[in-house]
């Protein structure tokens, strides 16, 4: 064989090697653009059970408002129920603004790195943005309690009014805190499949 021969054979086995290469590679970016499109699947379908959620509570709080079940006499014992109308309908504004922006973005081949990234990033911010709200709605919450128990507060006498106050303060706090605890501890599963496939993208 002389050195001409040993040249092309070289060059053959290195075209096959390239494609061979090429192919894997191929292989590898359809199997994570699957895996990335499962997991999106399964970001929008939890959007939208909350957004449901969400809706139920804001027709919940309508219905608190123009019914009164509470039999409400001052103005004031309105006002946590109006927060957190206004509340649950800024929620349901960011659910179906982040169901529409990833809705808008297409997983190719092509784009996918991108396109992880974008879908990421959306979704770090919509969990700081509704951990802010969760935090709002807690401090809403203590104060819907007392508009509750204010029709009580000439019965029950200062002393004892300030006592509850109290009680349901502490309590409302420790909810806070342990639930803040814990949502810091569970990082989003879906937001971290899409990191992984990120990273598995980047190795190639």
């Amino acid at each position: 064989m002389n050195l001409d021969e040993l040249k092309t054979n070289w060059k053959t086995i290195d075209d096959k090697f390239s494609a061979t290469q090429k192919l894997t590679e191929q292989m590898v970016l359809s199997m994570i653009k699957e895996q990335s499109k499962s997991t999106v699947t399964k970001i929008k379908n939890k959007l939208e059970s909350t957004s449901f959620f969400f809706g139920g509570l804001l027709i919940l709080f309508t219905a608190i408002l123009t019914g009164n079940p509470f039999d409400f006499v001052h103005w004031f014992e309105f006002i946590p129920t109006i927060l957190y109308t206004f509340l649950v309908f800024a929620a349901l504004k960011i659910l179906f603004q982040e169901i529409i922006s990833i809705r808008k973005i297409t997983l190719t081949q092509s784009n996918l790195r991108e396109s992880l990234q974008k879908i990421i990033t959306l979704q770090e911010r919509f969990r700081i943005v509704m951990n802010i709200i969760w935090k709002i709605s807690i401090c809403t919450g203590f104060l819907f309690g007392i508009s509750l128990m204010i029709k009580n507060f000439e019965k029950y006498g200062l002393a004892k009014s300030a006592l509850l106050i109290g009680g349901f303060a502490l309590f409302v706090f420790a909810i806070f805190i342990t639930a803040n605890s814990i949502f810091k501890k569970l990082p989003d599963a879906s937001t971290e499949e899409l990191k992984i496939n990120l990273a598995e993208l980047d190795a190639i």
